[in-house]
């Protein structure tokens, strides 16, 4: 065991906050997919993602806490600030386009919205997988491959987008093409979102290797 740990234990507590942050980021995106295979039935759902969002809240609340109060982190202050708001931002963005959802009305689901939801859900896994590894604060080669699958993933979602909005543009109803383009919208950025995280994920394990 190492002195630091004897003295200042409660250092640990930065992972396993950004572990309970994950989590909330799988449950937020496994809610957000239950909802787009379950339309129209699915959206009071986004009740749950919303609650899912203010613990995310509390937690990144807690983070901030601690982060002024410790003498002693496991990562640079810097980087503890750098990641806590890029979590935050993923559940924000989760629980925007789930509340689009259910305020639109979209009467039945599809494919796009089906795959950008797995899209997201997959990210989510990665970004747990990522942040596993950067815990150990020793294999960064493994962060950095969960980073580069995350961003792998976020480039497929550009995809979909630009074929989305082209095909979308070939209905006829054009209150439904906003609706749906506004929504597609929002699942992309929270596609960018989680690929930041990846960034950051990144960019701290090799600052650590």
């Amino acid at each position: 065991m190492r002195i630091r740990d004897l003295i200042l234990p409660e250092d640990k507590i930065f992972f396993t906050l950004f572990k309970e942050m994950a989590q909330k980021i799988n449950e937020a995106a496994t809610t957000l997919n239950e909802i787009t295979h379950e339309l129209p039935n699915g959206t009071e759902k986004s009740h749950k993602v919303r609650q899912i969002e203010h613990q995310g809240d509390e937690i990144t609340r807690q983070i901030y806490e601690h982060l002024n109060e410790s003498l002693i982190t496991p990562l640079e202050p810097d980087e503890i600030a750098r990641l806590a708001p890029a979590f935050d931002d993923v559940l924000d963005k989760i629980d925007w386009v789930t509340h689009q959802l259910a305020n639109y009305g979209i009467q039945e689901s599809n494919d796009v919205l089906k795959e950008y939801s797995y899209l997201i859900t997959m990210t989510g896994t990665e970004i747990t997988l990522a942040l596993n590894a950067l815990a150990t604060l020793s294999k960064p080669d493994d962060v950095r491959a969960h980073a580069t699958e995350i961003n792998r993933l976020y480039n497929l979602s550009g995809e979909l987008l630009s074929r989305a909005v082209l095909e979308l543009f070939k209905a006829q109803d054009l209150l439904l093409i906003i609706k749906l383009k506004d929504i597609y919208e929002g699942l992309a950025k929270v596609m960018e979102k989680c690929n930041d995280v990846g960034h950051a994920l990144s960019d701290i394990a090799m600052a650590h290797s």
